[in-house]
């Protein structure tokens, strides 16, 4: 994976197993991240203490919301461990991971899903501006935009259909 100099690698190994998560990162010279399935700073705490990784992934919807993401991004800071925070909630999660990074001394980036950002933009009132790779946080009171109940009302709640391409589904 080196030569495709990958912004990282994420979870080769399964998140809970921090030893072998650090020898193989060790072993490795490409960026290792995890952490989208951890929920506490408990549960990053023997990755950071075994300097497994060097960016941990903390969803804001997973990991507590804003509160226990700020404490899991300090205590990884004291590790000088990098976050790329974990996102695959929609608009709103967006741009409140946006509005939180921005606070987060050692956010390396967010994950946003290219692919989605159309439909984000048609769904909030102020849409998130994404230029040359960066995403920057709607500007103006609370989070910067709404949700448009108009557009909303175009996409009624359905029951969850997986689609049969999906990875997981061979699990």
């Amino acid at each position: 994976m080196e030569p495709f100099d990958i912004a990282w690698l994420e979870e080769p190994i399964l998140f809970d197993n921090a030893d072998t998560m650090a020898e193989f990162a060790r072993s490795v010279r490409v960026p290792v991240a995890t952490g989208e399935q951890l929920y506490t700073r408990w549960e990053f705490r023997a990755l950071l203490e075994q300097n497994a990784i060097g960016i941990i992934q903390p969803d804001i919807c997973h990991a507590g919301g804003f509160s226990e993401l700020r404490k899991i991004a300090a205590m990884a800071e004291t590790y000088y461990v990098t976050l790329a925070p974990h996102n695959s909630n929609g608009p709103l999660s967006t741009v409140a991971s946006l509005h939180l990074d921005m606070a987060i001394n050692n956010c390396h980036m967010q994950e946003i899903f290219l692919n989605s950002v159309d439909l984000y933009h048609e769904v909030l009132t102020n849409p998130i501006a994404i230029e040359d790779g960066n995403g920057t946080p709607p500007a103006g009171p609370g989070w910067g935009t709404d949700l448009d109940d108009a557009v909303l009302a175009k996409f009624p709640p359905a029951d969850f259909t997986p689609v049969e391409s999906e990875p997981y589904l061979r699990f």
